[in-house]
């Protein structure tokens, strides 16, 4: 008895290391508890954000034939993150605009930012198709050089570092491609690599709730409001598409990328431009920290859906680009 039980105790903390919402929860009361973390916190945000990615993109490897064969779905990709993500968003945001302007700014910075690096996880845990997630987040991180400074300056008025936006690119894209090549040589398992970006994620709530929590407790019914609207427009976009391409009979792995690709925003860049563009405003960073919360609890909810509701190798899915 007492070796059974023993043996069960090594199975059960695999169990919660592996599982991704025992990390965000952890990851939530750590940030309420601790706060902000200091002036360290962005630079600490910029290295977990690199980490993560070098390990979501270890196994990997594609070529140009890779970019000709899935050219469509690349572009179903760019228009799921800039056409029904940002649209959805400024709709929801629109709410703001009159009653409280400087926060309306926040929502334009979240829907002008790219998708978050975080949808090549997503793709990893949800068994997609990877490759074709990693191009389509080259693409869009590429447009979003034009993109984000263009729908800032349309509709708000504000100029926004280019500079800036093109340093995130090589850091969240460039830097774990490279890095992604002698890690390939280690062999790490799935497990471990699971592992690590469970803990990855735990450290991307804690630095950017941690950041936001004085305001998150002095506003508690503008905060309540935003956070209504980011379940609206992440959870109900993302399974009325999931409804819409299983009925369809479209590429389960593809799907997997178009889905989180219209949700998933990168709200940690949106804090960041936020701070940097409208420094004289913190609330305006608001959204993107209520919208990083919420996209990581969808992530934890969403991932555990699909397994049951539209498994890998399941018949509503077809071997097609769409």
């Amino acid at each position: 008895m007492l070796i059974q039980t023993a043996d069960r105790v090594p199975m059960a903390l695999a169990g919660v290391v592996s599982d991704t919402r025992a990390w965000i929860v952890l990851g939530v009361a750590c940030a309420l508890i601790v706060g902000p973390v200091g002036e360290a916190s962005s630079t600490l945000l910029v290295v977990v954000l690199i980490v993560q990615m070098t390990l979501s993109m270890d196994g990997l490897s594609f070529n140009r034939e890779s970019l000709s064969e899935n050219r469509r779905p690349i572009l179903y990709s760019v228009a799921a993150c800039f056409g029904v993500s940002t649209v959805a968003i400024l709709l929801l945001g629109s709410l703001f605009m009159g009653g409280h302007p400087d926060i309306w700014k926040g929502w334009v910075m979240l829907a002008a930012v790219p998708c978050a690096v975080s949808v090549v996880t997503m793709s990893f845990f949800s068994r997609g198709n990877t490759t074709m997630c990693v191009l389509s987040l080259a693409v869009i991180y590429l447009a979003a050089l034009a993109f984000t400074p263009f729908l800032t300056r349309a509709l708000i008025g504000e100029d926004v570092s280019v500079a800036r936006i093109f340093m995130y690119v090589v850091l969240f894209i460039a830097v774990p491609m490279a890095a992604s090549v002698p890690l390939r040589r280690a062999g790490i398992g799935r497990a471990t690599r699971i592992v690590a970006i469970n803990a990855m994620l735990f450290l991307l709530v804690l630095l950017s709730l941690g950041q936001n929590r004085d305001y998150l407790f002095s506003e508690p019914g503008v905060v309540l409001l935003a956070a209504a609207a980011c379940a609206v427009r992440i959870f109900a976009v993302s399974f009325a598409m999931l409804y819409i391409l299983k009925r369809r009979g479209a590429s389960r792995g593809n799907s997997m990328t178009y889905i989180p690709m219209a949700v998933w925003k990168n709200s940690g860049l949106g804090v960041t431009l936020c701070f940097v563009v409208f420094s004289g405003v913190p609330e305006a960073a608001m959204p993107c920290a209520i919208s990083l919360l919420v996209e990581l609890l969808w992530f934890a909810v969403f991932t555990r859906y699909v397994e049951r509701g539209w498994p890998e190798g399941s018949a509503a899915q077809r071997p097609a680009d769409g």
